[in-house]
């Protein structure tokens, strides 16, 4: 059998991999930034969740600037 059968299905695996691996990261990122939002908010008994709003904001700014990053 030819070596390059065997590369393509490896190859389409580990993209899989790579690419769900990322979304993970990306979904702790966010999870992270919403979590200690959330907490920071209830520890300064705040009646508008600002810093969930804040954090939440930048978390997912952060996020998509990893992704991009592992991309490059």
């Amino acid at each position: 059998m030819n070596n390059d059968q065997f590369q393509k299905p490896k190859k389409k695996f580990d993209d899989f991999i790579k690419y769900s691996s990322l979304a993970f990261e990306m979904i702790v990122i966010m999870g992270a930034g919403v979590f200690f939002g959330v907490k920071i908010d209830q520890w300064l008994n705040l009646n508008f969740p600002a810093f969930t709003l804040g954090l939440m904001i930048l978390s997912v700014v952060g996020a998509i600037y990893h992704a991009i990053r592992k991309f490059l």
